[in-house]
């Protein structure tokens, strides 16, 4: 990547009661491009979530596309921790930030073809390519993801259910961690009682 070619990123601070938050959305390009959102508290990584994009970042047109993925994973993600704050508490310190984040945990399960990612209002997080692939592979599905992440209760202040359900037997599934939500393709004749228990460990790490 060229180095006049960088997105901007976005940092904020949100305060909900004494706890304050530190979030940072920036692009990255090694090991792949991807755009990472990195909620902080007391010096402590509580969640990184990684959206990869499909192409590199190699002309001014682009480093805005991306700029605008950016800029509406960070304002989802904002308002998401605003608004009902984190499931869980701190399990990730600093110097574990390195390690694989779920969507990428989960692409490496034997059986998995590939793995999208859903904001907490059904939108698909990407860029046009990616958006585009989307729409042509799930054309169906694609109008109705708000109402899909409906399976999972909401919980008061603290987003929804985990858990993992099974969108097309043996071909699609979506798992929710509560705060992050993945649309999973499974490779033809993959076996969903292999896979599902794997999942369900990852969104529950």
């Amino acid at each position: 990547m060229s180095s006049q070619f960088i997105p901007s990123g976005r940092t904020s601070v949100i305060k909900r009661g004494e706890v304050t938050f530190q979030l940072q959305t920036e692009f990255a390009n090694m090991p792949f491009p991807r755009v990472t959102t990195t909620i902080f508290s007391n010096g402590q990584v509580l969640h990184k979530i990684n959206n990869e994009i499909s192409s590199p970042v190699d002309s001014f047109e682009r480093m805005h596309e991306v700029e605008d993925i950016i800029k509406a994973q960070h304002m989802d993600i904002y308002k998401t921790l605003r608004e009902r704050g984190l499931p869980t508490a701190p399990k990730s310190k600093i110097g574990e930030s390195e390690k694989k984040t779920r969507s990428e945990q989960i692409r490496d399960i034997e059986g998995v073809e590939r793995v999208y990612l859903i904001t907490p209002d059904g939108k698909l997080v990407g860029d046009k390519s990616t958006t585009k692939q989307f729409k042509k592979m799930f054309k169906h599905l694609f109008r109705e993801l708000p109402d899909m992440l409906g399976v999972f209760a909401e919980l008061p202040g603290q987003g929804r259910e985990e858990g993992i359900y099974e969108v097309e037997p043996g071909r699609i599934l979506l798992a929710s961690t509560g705060v992050e939500f993945f649309l999973i393709l499974l490779i033809a004749d993959s076996s969903y009682h292999e896979i599902a228990p794997q999942v369900s460990a990852i969104i529950k790490s």
